[in-house]
């Protein structure tokens, strides 16, 4: 392969030399002048270049991989031309290929297993998204140090397009197509299955099961014989998995399997024998609620089919048999096309509900169905058509069907809850849904029209006791976003303790409670709400961070730390926890764990820049990690890149004031910081003075202008800290961490 392209550079992509070749293209390894990380960039040979065919291949491989987020999938990061020659640029994988691998013999059956598994749940998800693969082979699959990855979507075929075989060309490899692609067929997802059936054999006994000496002597193996059974050639395999085997290769595609779902079901009945055990469901079943979809053109109906998300979630987190996603952890895939497996892995859960409505007039068609997470299948399903003044009888209704299908035991009340009505006025209820939806937005202009809605549903109903708990939400948040005067928490304060007047043990209102204690510094009144919060819900992530933020700003890490890693545990991929995690390290003097949670944040802060490059937080965060790591002038580039982003974003100053400092900038943490206290509210800056970040800034003139004198020596550690019941410390903010879409904000993110 030609070296002539080294030290070029593609988008911001600079090549540092080639990795491979194939009949699509050439592989380079690159470097991403924007974040410090090495990628893989695939180029079209420049013979191909011209092929029309060829680059419509490559396009069709970055679409197709662009849409899937699965572990067990490479990560598809850009795609385009430069200089007229297509790229696509992707997750650098390392690792040896699955036939690497084989050409060292047979797996262990247990690790063949595992692999299978992977890949079969990677393709559970694929083919939800309407992809097929047509070209899965043991050279498109590496194993990597956390599991197998599927890569290569060159000949993958989308629904709605054009198939490649228009020409009378069968895309794929010999080894790996099925009978129907080797007779000019449309590949199927049973197609995907048949090649995973080949491979699974192989990793068996060593052994490709129509291995020939030619094309046309495969295609004859292929389509015309059935390969002994797997155990004939490897005794331990057993009976059960030669019948899986034989079933993924089967010559006509309707007897084959035909979801991966069904083929991961019966792996789970081998994994035991083979020490692969399969993954338990949580003791406590876990549940998603997703957004119904909305399938009228009616603006209005969205706010319908969020009432029945909202009342669904605030009702089922209220029992103590289930666990439910917040309504934070759902509202990022409220318009995305994603498959409920998907869903059900990014959100930790067993199971997701989701459904649609369609309104005419005054009626309403709502359906609605669980989905169990492991292989896909719906527990319960039912459609309703029923007026709108019915909806709250809907709710009900398929709220007490969950419950039965998941076989859930009900305490005293719970029953007599889950028929509870909100508000029999249902011009007061479309008011407050109009203004949760607003809330979500979490800007200054939609936080007050929100207010106006619930004021408006309030007149309506007096006694409408989530409105109560949603107005003061409402105003705690102007306060914690310095839109409105520290007054407000009193009258949040007065929403929340009319709620719970109406509703004793209202959710939302001991969530404003400790909201407002969070303001006040009340710390036992904050303390107790969070109990209360965490006794109605123990897996409620926000709170749980409301808790950590707590303990790590009354000096209290070493409970921060258990508050973080319950997090951790409930939401793996939470970088957030894991920033705060390696503050609270940090502060415990844990140098060792606070290495190794800043590296696993990296990570994790780099693939979520990859996926939204212009999150200024999130950059100015990896800024601080970078320098951390020793990699000084990647970690400034990150943070002044963060800085000219978001001037205007307080939260980000302070984290790029941070980096600075670490870095030994004094000058530039001091301006950076300054800007960033210009906005802080007086009652949390007090922070900066127990900041380990700020350690290398305490005597300089700027530092102690702005905060004082120096407090002690040990200022920002636990040993040092701040009494928790000491009435003349201030309450102060906890680092750096954002708040998401629709939760709620106990206080800013310094």
């Amino acid at each position: 392969m030609s070296r002539s392209l080294a030290n070029s550079t593609i988008s911001h992509y600079r090549l540092l030399e080639p990795l491979g070749r194939g009949s699509m293209g050439e592989v380079w390894l690159a470097e991403d002048t924007q974040l410090p990380r090495k990628v893989a960039v695939k180029l079209l040979p420049p013979h191909l270049a011209e092929d029309a065919e060829a680059v419509d291949r490559l396009l069709r491989e970055a679409r197709a991989a662009a849409s899937v987020d699965h572990p067990a999938v490479v990560t598809v990061y850009e795609a385009g031309l430069h200089d007229g020659r297509p790229f696509l640029v992707m997750q650098r994988v390392e690792g040896e290929t699955l036939a690497e691998r084989l050409a060292r013999g047979s797996l262990p059956v247990g690790e063949a297993l595992e692999n299978v598994r992977q890949i079969a749940d990677a393709l559970a998800e694929v083919h939800a998204l309407g992809i097929v693969h047509r070209d899965l082979k043991p050279s498109n699959i590496v194993l990597t140090a956390r599991g197998p990855k599927v890569l290569d979507f060159g000949v993958a075929a989308i629904k709605g397009l054009p198939h490649l075989t228009a020409t009378g060309v069968s895309p794929g490899t010999p080894l790996a197509m099925s009978p129907e692609q080797l007779k000019g067929l449309p590949p199927d997802n049973r197609s995907d299955l048949w090649a995973l059936g080949c491979m699974i054999y192989e990793m068996l006994t060593g052994t490709h099961p129509f291995a020939g000496a030619s094309f046309e002597a495969v295609a004859s193996r292929v389509l015309n014989e059935t390969p002994p059974p797997p155990s004939r050639l490897r005794p331990e395999v057993g009976t059960d998995l030669d019948y899986m085997v034989l079933k993924l290769l089967r010559k006509d595609p309707a007897h084959r399997y035909s979801r991966a779902e069904d083929l991961i079901a019966d792996l789970a009945s081998c994994c035991a024998a083979f020490e692969a055990p399969p993954r338990e469901p949580h003791a406590t079943p876990r549940i998603a609620v997703l957004y119904f979809d909305v399938l009228s053109a009616n603006a209005d109906d969205a706010f319908v089919a969020a009432g029945l998300v909202e009342d669904l979630i605030v009702d089922l987190a209220r029992l103590e048999g289930v666990t439910v996603a917040s309504r934070a952890d759902v509202l990022p895939f409220r318009d995305r096309a994603v498959p409920p497996r998907t869903l059900a892995r990014e959100l930790g859960v067993d199971y997701v509900v989701h459904g649609s409505v369609r309104r005419a007039g005054q009626r309403a068609r709502i359906s609605a169905q669980l989905v169990r997470a492991s292989d896909g299948h719906t527990l319960w399903a039912e459609r309703f058509d029923r007026t709108l003044e019915d909806l709250f009888e809907v709710q009900a209704e398929v709220s007490r069907s969950i419950v039965r299908s998941l076989q859930v035991a009900l305490k005293p009340g719970e029953r007599e809850m889950l028929d509870r009505v909100p508000t029999r006025s249902r011009e007061a209820y479309a008011h407050y849904l109009s203004a949760r939806s607003l809330m979500l937005q979490t800007s200054k202009d939609s936080n007050f029209r929100a207010g106006e809605l619930l004021d408006a549903a309030l007149t309506l109903d007096p006694n409408f006791a989530l409105a109560h708990a949603a107005l003061g939400e409402v105003y705690g948040r102007r306060v914690l976003s310095w839109w409105g005067g520290i007054e407000l928490a009193d009258q949040a304060l007065a929403c929340a303790e009319r709620a719970l007047e109406l509703e004793p043990g209202q959710f939302e209102a001991e969530l404003v409670r400790a909201m407002v204690f969070r303001i006040h510094g009340r710390h036992a009144d904050l303390l107790a709400a969070l109990d209360r919060v965490l006794k109605l819900d123990p897996n409620h992530v926000e709170a749980l961070h409301f808790r950590g933020w707590s303990q790590l700003s009354l000096g209290l890490p070493a409970e921060a730390e258990q508050s973080y890693l319950r997090i951790l545990a409930i939401a793996p991929d939470d970088y957030r926890a894991c920033s705060f995690l390696a503050q609270t390290y940090d502060m415990l003097g844990r140098r060792e764990d606070m290495q190794r949670m800043y590296r696993v944040l990296r990570e994790k802060l780099e693939e979520r820049l990859a996926r939204h490059p212009e999150e200024a937080y999130a950059r100015s965060l990896l800024g601080s990690v970078l320098i951390q790591a020793g990699e000084r002038e990647a970690g400034l580039a990150q943070s002044a890149r963060a800085s000219a982003v978001a001037p205007d974003d307080g939260r980000v100053r302070y984290n790029v004031a941070c980096a600075y400092s670490r870095a030994g900038e004094l000058e530039r943490a001091i301006a950076e910081l300054e800007e960033a206290v210009r906005r802080v509210p007086s009652y949390i800056a007090d922070w900066p003075q127990h900041d380990p970040d700020m350690d290398n800034l305490r005597d300089h003139p700027g530092f102690i202008r702005m905060f004082g004198p120096h407090k002690s020596a040990g200022a920002g550690r636990a040993a040092a800290a701040p009494h928790p019941h000491d009435p003349h410390v201030p309450v102060v903010a906890a680092p750096r961490a954002p708040a998401g879409p629709g939760e709620f904000q106990p206080d800013h993110d310094l």
